[in-house]
């Protein structure tokens, strides 16, 4: 009798939760179809935490929140160091805000609403889409339904004025958890993380105090009651967020991605508005027009909601502003706080749609993440008001309730659901999940070629990549090579080429980062040992394997360059063995290309290379800095070719020109301040750069 009892009140949640597992678990291993690097840095920076690393921001990318990387380092303990440990975090998250919303709305409106409301996160394409991605946005609208959950837990209680923990004083642990002091406390502790999560937090932090001022507009009495409460909620909630704040404060240029979307605002700062009114525009047909453009976060131009869904959520809409209304209208009380429940999720809803009325409808599927839950809590208001005004003319017009009528409804809500369900899965796992340009945003080469490696039994290999640098392709393969015994090494190959110093070593060559032909002959082989499969609709194909010999290719690469003098040494970097021209005598416009070769001595972070033309004063007037072999990961005894392209200006006097090397390391994230390495030839210091030669400019 009691499991009875039990599957009728929570039957329709455990089949609403079964249902988003469902569809955040399946094939969740092989969908989304590879890593991101901004997935794969989360899991090499939660990789770092399990190693000892503290930090209370990350500078990775354009820098970000720490708490999703501690939560995933949390499950990273259990599941092991690859990419399922950040996905596996995201589907707790989104598992955590259908239940703390359907906890929220069930206080504030009543359990069918709240229903529908979980049905609506559950199915939904941009929660699954959201929940099935290691990315840290998610956690923002979790920990901010569990702030918003206990926040209505201390003020209903203070409503009916429930403030005692219990008769004659006593204070057993369920009346302290019952407390409004205790939800207070929770509501700060959650409010604040929330700092620490994504950047919209610093702004929908303010749906409280917002909320706060239209309570005292409608209801003095709780006004009293609950505005010390909330202000120290807030103070506490801003205490837990200070020291990142303090650390924001004193690090100005770790925040890179704040500048960058503030473009808009600084032009209306300059009294130009038409950006962001444009943006404003383009964000509010993301409701049900024109949404995300990028195939990372969407199907191109997908809407948050498809045209019933729509439909239901501007009629939301209107009940949940007819509720604002009604109480300032009237001036009667908030009957059953629904008013003030209502503001909250409209003020929720405007703030969370902040930053893409700011950038545009762009990426907006992660940048109004703090909206989500809000979304699709309309939709179930409409349904849920559409349900009671058609009991209430069917019980006018018989004279008493209509069972079947009830039955029919409530039928018709299932099947707008389940029907949502199905699309979803259609749009997910099948359009979005296979489309090609889905493969290339998640590296779906990058990830068979980390596969194949898994498999094969040598040790060195060499893969080239777009993306050679620390916080792309190496940390994806970081969370996708499990085969401890490869060592691989990187570079990109249409500019640059690594050798390992080895008898048998692997080269790897994506379709998106061949090999540049003037270093073909480098490697001695005309065809490929072994072409991967991969689909024929794959925009990245081919995947080419050479197994090569380093030691027998080095001995045939001495006639193809020109001798140094002397061993000519780049601080204990690396060494200098020789260098090709096309051509010492080039014209004003043209191009020079130099290849040089160098044999690597230690891996030194953040080393550019520098080749430099430069006149009688010592100037350089062309020059090259690049290098596409990043320095971090350079292993001892490795050969590195780099392609040097110097573009001539077209206003060069004619004459003769010295051609000059150098390193230098960049010691600021945009290479602000730089550090050249000393130079020594058969250890006696030549100053910080190398003469080559000398160039002709002719006419």
């Amino acid at each position: 009798m009691v499991g009875k009892q039990w599957l009728k009140e929570h039957g329709w949640l455990l089949l609403i939760m079964a249902t988003a597992v469902f569809l955040r678990l399946y094939k969740l291993t092989a969908i989304p179809p590879g890593l991101t690097h901004d997935e794969a840095d989360h899991g090499i920076t939660a990789l770092s935490i399990l190693k000892g690393t503290r930090q209370i921001y990350f500078t990775v990318g354009y820098g970000r929140e720490p708490f999703f990387d501690y939560a995933t380092a949390v499950v990273m303990r259990i599941l092991g160091p690859n990419y399922m440990a950040g996905r596996v975090t995201a589907v707790i998250f989104s598992l955590v805000l259908i239940l703390g919303m359907y906890a929220w709305v069930k206080l504030a409106w009543d359990k069918p609403t709240a229903l529908l409301t979980a049905a609506g996160l559950a199915v939904g394409f941009w929660p699954v889409m959201s929940a099935r991605q290691s990315l840290r946005s998610i956690t923002l609208p979790a920990l901010f339904v569990l702030a918003v959950y206990f926040y209505w837990q201390a003020i209903k209680r203070l409503e009916i004025r429930d403030w005692r923990f219990a008769a004659h004083g006593a204070k057993s642990p369920i009346s302290i958890l019952q407390s409004p002091i205790t939800n207070y406390l929770l509501a700060a502790f959650f409010l604040g993380l929330t700092f620490y999560t994504y950047i919209p937090a610093r702004g929908l932090w303010l749906a409280f105090p917002l909320m706060l001022g239209y309570v005292a507009l409608t209801n003095i009495p709780l006004f009293r009651r609950i505005w010390r409460g909330t202000a120290g909620m807030l103070a506490l909630a801003g205490v837990i967020g200070l020291p990142l704040f303090w650390y924001l404060r004193t690090n100005p240029g770790a925040e890179v991605r704040i500048r960058e979307l503030s473009g808009p605002l600084t032009a209306v700062t300059q009294g130009d508005f038409s950006q962001l009114w444009a943006n404003a525009r383009a964000g509010l047909l993301a409701f049900s027009f024109v949404g995300d453009t990028a195939w990372r976060y969407n199907i191109p131009g997908r809407p948050f909601l498809g045209l019933i869904m729509s439909i239901l959520f501007y009629a939301g809409l209107v009940v949940a502003g007819w509720y604002v209304v009604r109480p300032l209208r009237k001036r009667t009380s908030d009957v059953n706080l629904r008013g003030a429940a209502s503001f909250l999720a409209l003020a929720w809803l405007g703030i969370g749609l902040a930053p893409i009325l700011i950038t545009g409808p762009a990426l907006s599927m992660t940048q109004a993440m703090g909206m989500q839950p809000v979304l699709y809590l309309f939709p179930a208001v409409a349904i849920r008001g559409i349900e009671t005004r058609m009991a209430r003319i069917f019980t006018n017009f018989r004279g008493n309730s209509c069972h079947s009528c009830q039955i029919l409804v409530w039928g018709g809500v299932v099947l707008l659901f389940a029907g949502t369900a199905v699309l979803t899965f259609r749009d997910y796992f099948g359009v979005w999940a296979n489309a090609p340009e889905v493969r290339v945003q998640y590296e779906t080469t990058m990830v068979e070629a980390m596969r194949y490696l898994d498999e094969q039994d040598v040790r060195d290999t060499a893969v080239s990549t777009i993306t050679p640098g620390p916080f792309h392709t190496p940390a994806l393969a970081a969370m996708t090579l499990q085969n401890d015994d490869v060592t691989p090494r990187w570079f990109d190959g249409r500019t640059s080429l690594i050798i390992p110093r080895a008898e048998e070593s692997l080269l790897i060559f994506p379709g998106f980062a061949p090999l540049h032909p003037v270093l073909r002959p480098y490697l001695a082989a005309d065809a490929p040992d072994e072409v991967l499969p991969l689909r024929e609709t794959d925009l990245d194909r081919p995947l080419t394997i050479y197994r090569i010999d380093g030691e027998a290719l080095a001995a045939g690469w001495q006639d193809q360059f020109l001798p140094v003098t002397g061993n000519v040494l780049f601080g204990d970097a690396t060494q200098l063995l020789g260098y090709a021209l096309g051509d010492t005598a080039v014209a004003p416009g043209d191009t020079l290309r130099l290849i040089t070769w160098w044999q690597v001595q230690k891996p030194v972070p953040g080393l550019r290379l520098f080749s430099h033309i430069s006149g009688a004063d010592g100037v350089p007037f062309a020059q090259a800095d690049r290098l596409d072999a990043p320095s971090d990961a350079w292993i001892a005894g490795d050969w590195l070719f780099q392609v040097h392209e110097i573009m001539i200006p077209a206003d060069t006097a004619v004459g003769q020109y010295p051609l000059t090397l150098g390193l230098y390391i960049c010691l600021a994230p945009a290479c602000e301040q730089t550090q050249r390495l000393p130079v020594s030839g058969d250890g006696r210091p030549a100053g910080d750069n190398y003469y080559l030669t000398d160039i002709s400019i002719t006419r």
